[in-house]
């Protein structure tokens, strides 16, 4: 595991003045560090500001190769085909982008029953309070209901490692893809 680490402060008691530090794990970290572990070797990406550096460091990694595309469904092409050719292979764009491809997605990726890992950044979600992407998070969950993609959103206080290899068995078990939709705290360096 990484070494990078952020610290919270908090407060010890009601009327103590008290300090006192909790260590977490840096999240997006652990998220590179797991998707190595279960052997992911190639990511394919459409980028997306939160995203950003996490990719760079993806492209810097020794085990791992970078593809970025210029839209949303040559991604989606790009991992399927890479999947198919026996690379575990993860997806990473932004929420909306799910919605751009979605023929190639249920002509594609469900119907050939590819099991892709797609890692999505949640804009406009609850957590992401940037007025201009609510329209975005408000549409997300029905949209992936709607499309029959399986999904399920990070829950921030509970570990990555353990939801993304939960995510990544679903996908490979089911022969289905799956999409994880991150907050910022789980994908920005």
């Amino acid at each position: 595991m990484s070494e990078e680490v952020f610290a919270r402060s908090l407060v010890a008691g009601a009327g103590e003045h008290k300090i006192m530090t909790e260590v977490l794990p840096h999240r997006p970290s652990q998220l590179l560090d797991t998707l190595c572990e279960l052997d992911f070797r190639m990511a394919v990406t459409v980028p997306d500001g939160w995203l950003g550096q996490l990719l760079v460091q993806i492209e810097n990694h020794v085990d791992m190769q970078l593809i970025r595309a210029t839209h949303e469904e040559e991604a989606l092409a790009i991992a399927c085909g890479a999947r198919i050719g026996g690379a575990r292979t993860v997806l990473l764009v932004q929420n909306v982008g799910i919605m751009t491809m979605g023929a190639g997605m249920v002509s594609l990726a469900m119907r050939y029953q590819i099991p892709l890992l797609i890692l999505a950044s949640f804009r406009g979600s609850p957590r992401d309070p940037v007025f201009y992407h609510i329209p975005k998070g408000r549409v997300t969950l029905p949209v992936l209901r709607a499309m029959g993609l399986h999904h399920a959103v990070v829950r921030p206080d509970a570990p990555i490692d353990s939801q993304l290899k939960e995510a990544a068995t679903y996908a490979e078990e089911a022969s289905q893809p799956f999409v994880l939709l991150m907050g910022r705290e789980d994908v920005q360096w």
